[in-house]
């Protein structure tokens, strides 16, 4: 099986991306680290041949989050407080033509002995990303969100914690 797992910059003046800290863990899966920017992320991802891929998994952050959870869909909004990394600031904007909610078509129900299904992934650009993904490639793409992390043990958790939910939907 052929997998892609992507990960987000730092953003909002910080440092790191839980989701590209862990990213450095994975094996056995082509990775590209994205920028924080609302449309261009889903740009330069798509700018890959997509098509080839079997698995697609976008990682973000959720600092406010205690484990790893899985985006069982995405809305058609995007509206957050926070800037992008080109300053931009949402509020309330459509993001594409269709419909309101998107979910994933992937067989997400087998992972739950390793992770927790999420029916809201934020309006934030992990949710922008993963509706142009969904848009796109409903039967292959899922978004995980990586919890607040303190330790490098914890990147490796959550990296083998992926690392198993690419095992159990091959």
């Amino acid at each position: 099986m052929k997998v892609l797992v992507t990960a987000f910059e730092p953003f909002n003046n910080s440092l790191v991306n839980y989701s590209k800290e862990t990213l450095k863990y994975i094996k056995n899966a082509d990775t590209l680290v994205l920028d924080v920017i609302y449309d261009q992320c889903y740009q330069v991802l798509s700018s890959n041949d997509l098509s080839s891929y079997d698995l697609i998994i976008a990682t973000g952050e959720a600092r406010s989050r205690s484990e790893l959870t899985l985006e069982a869909q995405a809305f058609n909004i995007a509206s957050c407080r926070l800037p992008d990394n080109n300053g931009v600031v949402k509020k309330n904007e459509k993001i594409k033509d269709g419909n309101e909610v998107l979910k994933t078509t992937v067989d997400i129900s087998k992972c739950t002995d390793i992770v927790t299904l999420s029916f809201d992934p934020g309006r934030f650009v992990c949710n922008n990303l993963y509706y142009y993904l969904l848009s796109d490639y409903p039967n292959k793409a899922i978004f995980i969100h990586i919890p607040n992390c303190q330790h490098e043990s914890e990147y490796q958790k959550y990296a083998k914690q992926i690392e198993k939910i690419i095992e159990i939907l091959s």
